[in-house]
């Protein structure tokens, strides 16, 4: 094993980039996508013309003195019979309850799990910075690994072979900054880990890298691929505490393509908190509605409407087109975006925009991130 050190240090300024700055972003989609060569950012999705815009769902929802307006258009069809009364037909309802959050999918009584997706990944970490893509494909699925761990005296412990969850992720690069073939990352755990199963790749495990630390019984272990170069980590203390993991392969390479998994992180958090979601929870989103709020210091618009469907596994989804701006001028942050989205599904279909976050020393800061599901695989549960 070489240098295994290096890869801890990755890792760890990894974590410094992310938690430097208030990072989020803001999102526009369309099922047709044109790239725009602005330096802001490009998007294969129309995008709003304000300027990028940005800030989290809590600093929205926790402010006390508030003012908002909404409006929504109701569609009611009538059916006149014989008689000379009118019966309404209510209209139907659906309401986007799990946004980025691994949960069944429930279609006409059915019950699903999505067991693998694949998606168009672009992000853009500065307005400055070049526009890079990635191809990236999903999965889970049960199977057996062997767990090795290290003891104090540094002796290698070996605990046999353990049923686990692996959570695939396939980095295939498109328009890569030092990416030249694609990156395979398994990660293992003991029981179900939802959260890995939404990012592009997770840095998680190293909290659970001490033999003493929070959550290490779950955590068992990973493994990277690039380009037949293989490093593997088992955690012993999953199973027997006291352990160390135990590390095999080499680590060296892992450098070199440092900057893209940078990258994938940042667009992904970008992503992620490109719009407030649950903004839109308790809202009927088969319906076309609109809403402004604002508490003097913070700003928000959006505006809903449902817009065709998608099929996947056999599976058709009904869809709703969203846009919004928001602006924290305390915070300097602001997001503005566009989405396309199921309230059936847990991920967005399509999202893309901007956010914009005011770094360490002062100097604004603009993400633009981008997202689409290509391809998504459903199980029928039972």
């Amino acid at each position: 094993m070489k240098k295994v050190s290096t890869l801890f240090l990755i890792f760890i300024l990894l974590g410094m980039v992310v938690s430097a700055g208030c990072m989020g972003g803001g999102g526009s989609s369309n099922t047709q996508s044109t790239e725009s060569s602005a330096n802001q950012g490009s998007s294969s999705m129309s995008s709003t013309s304000s300027a990028p815009q940005t800030s989290t769902s809590s600093t929205a929802t926790q402010s006390s003195s508030t003012t908002s307006t909404e409006s929504s258009t109701t569609t009611e069809s009538q059916t006149t019979t014989t008689s000379p009364t009118e019966t309404t037909t209510p209209t139907e309802e659906a309401y986007w309850e799990h946004p980025w959050e691994y949960v069944p999918v429930v279609i006409n009584g059915k019950e699903y799990r999505v067991v693998e997706y694949t998606i168009t990944y672009k992000v853009r970490p500065t307005q400055d910075s070049p526009l890079y893509e990635y191809r990236i494909h999903k999965s889970v699925r049960k199977t057996k690994v062997h767990v090795y761990g290290t003891d104090m005296m540094g002796g290698k412990v070996d605990l046999g072979e353990k049923e686990v969850y692996e959570y695939t992720t396939v980095v295939e690069p498109v328009k890569a900054q030092n990416l030249e073939d694609k990156l395979i990352l398994k990660l293992w755990f003991k029981v179900e880990a939802p959260e890995v199963f939404i990012y592009p790749w997770n840095m998680g495990w190293m909290v659970f890298a001490s033999p003493y630390s929070v959550g290490n019984n779950t955590f068992v272990g990973m493994e990277m691929d690039y380009r037949g170069n293989k490093f593997t980590i088992t955690n012993a203390a999953a199973y027997q505490q006291g352990l160390f993991p135990s590390f095999e392969g080499d680590s060296e390479w892992m450098s070199d393509i440092n900057d893209d998994l940078t990258n994938l992180y940042m667009g992904w958090f970008a992503v992620m908190h490109l719009g407030i979601w649950a903004a839109w929870s308790d809202k009927n989103l088969l319906v076309p509605q609109s809403g402004t709020w604002s508490d003097g210091m913070h700003s928000w618009e959006w505006s809903t409407k449902p817009d065709g469907t998608v099929t996947f596994s056999g599976v058709t989804f009904r869809l709703v087109d969203a846009e919004w701006k928001y602006v924290g001028s305390p915070e300097e942050v602001s997001m503005n975006g566009k989405s396309r989205f199921s309230p059936k599904l847990f991920l967005p279909v399509e999202v893309d925009g901007y956010f914009t976050y005011q770094d360490e020393s002062g100097k604004s800061v603009t993400v633009y991130g981008y997202l689409k599901i290509e391809d998504l695989k459903l199980e029928q549960v039972g």
